[in-house]
């Protein structure tokens, strides 16, 4: 199975060029869903929502939508993975019930960019992760890229996060029972405002069929928001892999 998405869906510059204007805020989850089954939650990143808003998004999309999930900066960023298991488990907490829907994907865990490579204390903190919830791990320092961080993720069946952006190298390597992959852009100011070319998104598609047959599940999100660029390259993207999407999307582009 392959999912496509962008990371996040509540952007107001979208509004003309992906969302109708008619189209109210409170509705803007359920009217994506028409297009994707599936998005990466960003906002868990800065502030862990409450219940009724976890439920509001269950009830706001069908059965086989999924919601990849973010961890709370406080975690990952300010703690920095030490002494974090009953954090992480109240964190998870929060999203049972999408999890009882089937409707809980991976968990992404994204890593500061001045955290450099110290493996006793990931492999502390891959031990003592939750059981029952499937894990991806994105490195933003170029120190962890080695061979016994692979070990170590495949040791725990946590994904290594497949990146495109301008300071890692683009490195497609399987770790778990799933592939994910986050397109962050290449912009010269700003990572995420860029737009893919068609030949970039060819390329990347052949990467995707490449690594299907061996994961259960690729999961793959674009984070290139500004102008609406992440769900116009999603779109492409799922043109070229193969996955339909509703029709009538011409008039928003």
């Amino acid at each position: 199975m392959i999912r496509i998405g962008a990371s996040g869906w509540s952007y107001k510059e979208w509004y003309g060029t992906f969302y109708p204007r008619h189209i109210p805020q409170a509705n803007m989850l359920k009217y994506y869903s028409l297009f994707f089954d599936t998005v990466e939650v960003n906002s868990s990143f800065y502030s862990i929502p409450d219940l009724r808003t976890v439920m509001l998004w269950n009830k706001k999309t069908d059965d086989n939508f999924v919601f990849s999930i973010k961890v709370y900066q406080g975690i990952t960023h300010e703690n920095r993975l030490i002494n974090v298991s009953k954090n992480m488990l109240d964190f998870l907490e929060r999203f049972k019930p999408l999890k009882a829907k089937g409707k809980l994907g991976a968990i992404l865990i994204q890593l500061p960019p001045r955290f450099r490579r110290n493996f006793n204390i990931l492999e502390s903190f891959l031990c003592n992760l939750p059981d029952g919830y499937t894990y991806a791990i994105e490195f933003r320092n170029k120190s962890w890229i080695r061979a016994q961080t692979f070990k170590l993720l495949e040791k725990y069946n946590v994904a290594y996060v497949i990146v495109d952006e301008p300071l890692l190298p683009p490195i497609v390597k399987i770790t778990s029972n799933i592939a994910y992959i986050r397109w962050h852009g290449k912009g010269n100011r700003i990572w995420y405002d860029y737009k893919y070319s068609r030949r970039e998104l060819e390329e990347w598609a052949l990467k995707v069929n490449e690594i299907k047959d061996s994961v259960d599940v690729v999961y793959g999100y674009f984070n290139n928001h500004f102008h609406g660029n992440a769900v116009k390259d999603a779109l492409v993207m799922k043109e070229l892999l193969g996955i339909k999407y509703s029709k009538g999307i011409e008039g928003y582009f």
